[in-house]
């Protein structure tokens, strides 16, 4: 079982491995009484160990139709819309791609599904530096871009309860870039029973209340 750092699904603070995501997996494993760790590495080099790294599992993962057929799936562990944001007193007027395609300068990271599907819908307008979403929206608050995208309302709002700034001081635009749902995605060698396995487990979770109560624990 592989991760990268994409709050607050699956993050590291102060040396432990934490999330949403981590911790439904956490409880599969223990409800399967498996012995597997979840070990973190950048997210371009997950990628490549999901496709060529036999027996792989990843977390998390959107199921876009792009990666369909690459991955089998376990999930969905909730919705991965991606939204342009602004800066919370930005007088800016964003209702399409093509208002987000006339702004200066846009936020993200340097790689990644964002980073690609931005470039394929035409803009040019990117500021593609940032390795993760943190430092991509630090650069909207700080009036260094005039759009940031990069993570899900629910990680913006984690990001920002991290550097202490209200949730007004960013604001969703109505343009969504991505909407795809979240899943554990898994490399295709991996027997489809032991896939059913795992999402019967994950439907066991989600019967038993844990899977709620760990929605609310990180929505708060």
């Amino acid at each position: 079982m592989i991760t990268e750092d994409w709050a607050p699904y699956n993050y590291l603070e102060d040396g432990v491995l934490k999330g949403f995501s981590v911790e439904v997996v956490q409880h599969i494993i223990d409800r399967l009484n498996l012995k597997i760790s979840i070990e973190v590495y950048p997210s371009m080099r997950t990628t490549l160990m999901l496709g060529s790294v036999p027996g792989t599992m990843m977390i998390t993962m959107l199921r876009t139709p792009e990666r369909e057929t690459k991955y089998k799936w376990i999930g969905p562990l909730g919705d991965g819309h991606i939204y342009f944001y602004k800066k919370g007193d930005s007088p800016l007027e964003i209702a399409s791609l093509d208002d987000a395609r006339k702004v200066k300068l846009i936020g993200c990271r340097h790689a990644g599904l964002v980073l690609n599907t931005l470039k394929s819908a035409g803009f040019a307008n990117l500021d593609p530096t940032s390795t993760d979403g943190e430092s991509v929206y630090k650069k909207l608050l700080l009036g260094r871009c005039d759009l940031a995208i990069s993570d899900t309302p629910l990680g913006v709002k984690h990001i920002l309860k991290k550097l202490n700034m209200p949730a007004s001081a960013l604001v969703q635009t109505p343009v969504k870039l991505v909407g795809a749902p979240l899943y554990i995605a898994c490399s295709t060698d991996i027997a489809d029973q032991d896939i059913a396995l795992w999402q019967k487990t994950l439907d066991g979770l989600k019967a038993s209340g844990v899977f709620a109560a760990l929605q609310k624990k990180y929505s708060e």
